[in-house]
């Protein structure tokens, strides 16, 4: 009988071939996760270039009997995304759609969330790709979210929420309106964060005989963090949906409920230039796009001294 003289693996040398292969995959499946989500990336590019393709050919031929046909005029594809990460993996000389890059900021909206959706849209004679999903403000989401009805869905009980007006700087033990409203409109496809809105109101009136605010459902906001006391006092361009159109103008951050345990601080909400009764807003546009455009002249301007002066309130035809 053979004596067999083969010897194994030492425990050791298990223990170093196993350490071994740990590095190895540590090092490899950075790049094998970067590559696949590339890869994800490049297809939801060319998922949107098709849609692109679609909307456009509707909107050129007029064809209101089109599915991509909407209430309101526009053409519209949603496309669903593949990638499971947000933003892009993918270089930026790579994103480009029909000649529109993600440098084009008025056309190219937003950036990709994981598992998200892109709205590729024909509106006012131009094309537009909004990789958060969101387009903007319309009469559909401002009737399904600017009404006391659905603030009283929200919050339960009305008669623990005797106000019209949501701010998002309240402390939540005041009404909790805020994180609940946040809470339900994201879960049905309206999210603030798709406009950077970072302090916002929201006015929701069941009747029109108060002229003290706004008497129509509206919603304000602005890009602008208030909640620092050294921001206290000073001028903030905002941004408002109200009756259809888009408002732009500045507003000051003030206190309110002061000395209270419930105070907070958020623009001032008296919105003399938006009220109806007699006023206007300083800006109004029909579209979205073109008031985004005017909002990001002043918050530039707000930006070089974190505060409107009154030039730039003059020099953008703001009235003081």
């Amino acid at each position: 009988m053979k004596k067999n003289n083969k010897k194994g693996f030492t425990l050791v040398e298990l223990v170093v071939v196993i350490v071994i292969l740990f590095v190895l995959a540590a090092m490899i499946t950075p790049v094998i996760l970067n590559y696949l989500e590339k890869s994800h990336e490049t297809t939801d590019l060319a998922n949107v270039r098709n849609a692109y393709t679609e909307v456009m050919l509707a909107a050129i031929e007029q064809d209101t009997s089109s599915p991509l046909y909407t209430s309101n005029g526009t053409y519209l594809s949603i496309v669903p995304l593949k990638q499971k990460k947000d933003d892009w993996a993918l270089e930026e000389e790579k994103l480009v759609v029909a000649g529109i890059s993600s440098s084009d900021t008025v056309h190219w909206l937003n950036k990709p969330r994981a598992k998200g959706k892109c709205k590729v849209y024909y509106m006012n004679g131009s094309m537009f790709f909004n990789w958060s999903g969101e387009d903007h403000i319309n009469s559909i989401s401002a009737a399904d979210f600017l009404t006391q009805k659905i603030l009283k869905k929200i919050l339960g009980d009305a008669g623990k929420y005797p106000y019209t007006v949501i701010n998002s700087n309240e402390p939540e033990e005041q009404n909790g309106g805020t994180k609940k409203f946040l809470d339900y409109a994201k879960k049905h496809g309206f999210d603030l964060n798709d406009y950077g809105a970072k302090t916002w109101q929201i006015y929701a009136k069941e009747s029109t005989s108060s002229s003290d605010i706004l008497s129509n459902p509206a919603i304000y906001w602005s890009s602008v963090d208030i909640s620092g006391s050294d921001k206290l006092g000073t001028r903030v361009p905002v941004m408002g949906y109200r009756d259809g159109k888009y408002d732009v103008y500045y507003a000051e951050v003030v206190k309110y409920n002061i000395g209270t345990d419930n105070e907070y601080q958020s623009f001032r909400n008296n919105f003399a230039n938006v009220t109806n009764s007699g006023g206007s807003a300083t800006f109004q546009f029909d579209n979205y796009q073109e008031a985004k455009k005017k909002y990001d002249i002043l918050l530039e301007a707000y930006q070089n001294n974190h505060n409107l002066s009154y030039d730039d309130i003059k020099n953008n035809g703001l009235t003081k």
